[in-house]
């Protein structure tokens, strides 16, 4: 399993950061999970187009979470070479009827016409897909919102927040996996209602002895702040301060 860290930012412009997305690569076949502004361009970085996602999971639905999915969407219809893989979506309960109003707002013209997209609605529970065992479980940012565990059939396993205060069901989805990746938008003393700053992520990792513990979701503070100092306060583990393209082999 490869996962790769395409955004470490959020809806703040930053040339060096873009919003929210990871890609992860399994016996194959690659997924993202959330699709925020710049990543379908990053994917390109990685020689990678819109022929090689074998399917999206959601976080949630906030702009910096997933405005490249309409990107994704329509240049998938680029008549010289068009998409024709079907695509799964797999989000919370709520999420079809988001997307049926996405596509409503532009005129269907996002609505595929060589493939189909099949959004799969899935609470707190446990599902395969290709082989991928994937939990979900609820988190504390809005109503939608849910954090991911990946695990492959050789064991390996990777928890994503998405947008979270501290929830022991994050610790709980971490729980002895290879890699926890939260999101840390402050640092402690700038600390945003629903979001999690380095101690926080900290304490969720201690509490789920992970592996290694990669923060990500910076908002420009952290940047010159001492949030690695922070999380050590918390987490005695291995701690990965991310930055886009920063990629682990598990």
């Amino acid at each position: 399993m490869k996962v790769t860290i395409l955004g470490s930012g959020t809806a703040v412009p930053d040339l060096k950061r873009h919003s929210a997305s990871v890609l992860l690569e399994n016996e194959g076949r690659r997924y993202l999970v959330d699709c925020g502004y710049g990543t379908v361009h990053q994917l390109l970085r990685l020689g990678i187009t819109y022929h090689g996602i074998d399917g999206i999971f959601f976080t949630h639905h906030h702009p910096d979470h997933m405005c490249d999915l309409v990107y994704f969407l329509f240049g998938s219809q680029y008549p010289g070479d068009p998409r024709t893989k079907d695509l799964p979506i797999v989000a919370a309960p709520g999420f079809r009827a988001y997307f049926d109003s996405l596509m409503s707002a532009f005129n269907n013209w996002l609505v595929p016409k060589t493939y189909q997209v099949n959004i799969l609605e899935q609470d707190e529970e446990t599902r395969v897909y290709d082989g991928l065992r994937v939990t979900t479980a609820r988190v504390q940012h809005i109503e939608i919102s849910r954090g991911f565990r990946f695990e492959n059939a050789e064991g390996k396993s990777v928890a994503v927040s998405g947008d979270t205060e501290y929830h022991p069901n994050l610790a709980a989805l971490g729980r002895e996996a290879d890699l926890m990746i939260i999101e840390c938008s402050t640092p402690d003393d700038l600390k945003i209602e629903k979001h999690s700053t380095p101690s926080i992520c900290g304490r969720m990792a201690r509490e789920a002895n992970c592996r290694t513990l990669c923060l990500t979701h910076f908002y420009p503070p952290c940047d010159d702040a001492t949030v690695l100092e922070q999380c050590r306060k918390e987490f005695d583990g291995e701690i990965v301060l991310a930055r886009d393209l920063t990629a682990f082999d598990l």
